[in-house]
């Protein structure tokens, strides 16, 4: 099966902004990927929002 149309998608915090996860989602039967994960940094669980870009944080 070809990998063409699947695309990375980073999962960042919407309330720290850090990215945690990285997933594939086809792009032309989604737009937007919300997902309630667990964030590291504000040890909760938080909405996390689809991101195409690599943020790094310090």
């Amino acid at each position: 099966m070809p990998r063409g149309k699947n695309t990375n998608v980073y999962l960042a915090c919407k309330e720290c902004k850090m990215q945690n996860y990285k997933t594939r989602i086809n792009k032309k039967t989604t737009s937007k990927l919300g997902h309630k994960k667990y964030c590291h940094r504000c040890r909760k669980h938080t909405m996390h929002d689809s991101s195409s870009e690599i943020r790094h944080s310090n």
